[in-house]
């Protein structure tokens, strides 16, 4: 269960996690997206034109990293042949005055065009954008212009951006997570191109988040908890590589301890990132419990002393099932499956355990799980708050 990263060849670092613009070596499953553009962007070199492109998609999907991936493998392949620079700027919390401000800093570091900036600080927006386009008729080579997050962009400035690059040899690719502004539709048909991008299924989300920890960790990382973190994504958010990213810089003092064991923290952390969604806190637990027979009571405890005595983010269907057999032999109970099966899904609806995305079969006419021998269950609850809300009600 333990990736052996002894004979990882590929690591980079905490840069894999930290650096907004790291580009992986291998952009996994966006293969005909990263092809088509490269394509697209290298004619408009080839034949210099320009183009107004859109790439679309929530938060954390991999418009960014696609676009730097093929920018970069752009520059490296024409270095020796044509000159291309790009500037890169995110358009969030940043005022029309201040982002056209930075983008003739970065031109004039371009082209050397030697501005005093002390007469543009407090221009107004027309000035600067005179400023602007005289700046970028001085340069010389083809460049790109990327706006990461144009919907915090006024629709008007989009605007003048947009028709400003069809004249120039300014090609204008931008990123879009969701539409802030209704005006914001009406600037879509300016696109010369777009492309929404898809999200992922659970075992390609997977293999992107265990390239990124080989890529990050020297050291060996639990391959359950990487399924884990995959899991809890797709149940309690949307499947985007930016999520697990998120999680796993969270959690990089803990993993990069060099620890094996499973700790008790990490569970934590993923509660944290995911406490505006669905996960049960420990008032509605303590309600659910304080209504059920003592047999659920005993199944529960059962349930998180195997989670903290074999340090597991997984349990089995055979093993669910032998945790209700053993709480039964306790009480002197009859075993029942059907019972069994009803306590599940008792667990499953409160959102104690959830099934794994790996294993999950197809739902019933009920919409209750088709359980095989085969399915897996991932604990949504840290176990040991489960073991002191039990304690609590024996107690009482």
């Amino acid at each position: 269960m333990i990736m052996n990263s002894n004979v990882n060849t590929n690591y980079i670092g905490p840069k894999a996690l930290f650096d907004p613009n790291y580009i992986p070596p291998h952009l996994m499953y966006r293969k005909k997206e990263e092809k088509f553009l490269f394509s697209v962007l290298n004619d408009t070199i080839s034949d210099k034109f320009c183009l107004n492109i859109l790439y679309q998609g929530v938060g954390g999907i991999g418009k960014k990293v696609i676009v730097n991936k093929v920018i970069n493998d752009l520059l490296i392949q024409n270095r020796h042949y044509t000159k291309i620079n790009k500037i890169s700027v995110d358009c969030k919390e940043k005022k029309p005055e201040e982002l056209i401000y930075s983008l003739i800093n970065e031109l004039n570091s371009i082209s050397n065009l030697n501005f005093d900036f002390r007469s543009i600080l407090n221009s107004d927006i027309p000035h600067l954008w005179n400023t602007f386009k005289f700046a970028c008729n001085k340069i010389d080579s083809h460049f790109f212009l990327i706006f990461n997050n144009i919907e915090y962009l006024e629709p008007g400035i989009c605007n003048k951006f947009l028709q400003f690059s069809k004249e120039t040899k300014i090609t204008l690719i931008s990123t879009l997570n969701k539409v802030l502004r209704p005006e914001t539709m009406d600037l879509l048909s300016e696109f010369d191109f777009k492309n929404k991008l898809n999200f992922f299924n659970y075992h390609e989300l997977y293999s992107i988040l265990k390239q990124r920890v080989l890529l990050s960790f020297s050291n060996e990382i639990d391959k359950d908890l990487i399924r884990y973190i995959t899991d809890l994504i797709c149940e309690q958010y949307i499947p985007v590589p930016g999520k697990g990213i998120q999680i796993l810089r969270d959690m990089y003092p803990i993993l990069r301890s060099n620890k094996n064991n499973y700790n008790f923290e990490l569970l934590e952390i993923c509660q944290n990132e995911f406490d505006t969604f669905q996960i049960s806190d420990e008032f509605s637990i303590i309600n659910y419990l304080s209504e059920e027979d003592i047999l659920t009571i005993i199944f529960m405890d059962n349930l998180s002393n195997y989670f903290i005595r074999r340090k597991n983010y997984y349990i089995s269907f055979n093993e669910l099932h032998e945790m209700y057999e053993i709480s039964c032999e306790t009480l002197e109970y009859q075993k029942n499956f059907n019972e069994f099966r009803k306590l599940t899904e008792k667990l499953l609806n409160i959102g104690i355990i959830k099934p794994s995305k790996r294993t999950l079969r197809k739902m019933d006419a009920y919409k209750s799980y088709t359980n095989t021998n085969d399915d897996v269950f991932f604990i949504l609850v840290n176990p040991k708050q489960i073991k002191v809300i039990i304690d609590t009600i024996f107690n009482q």
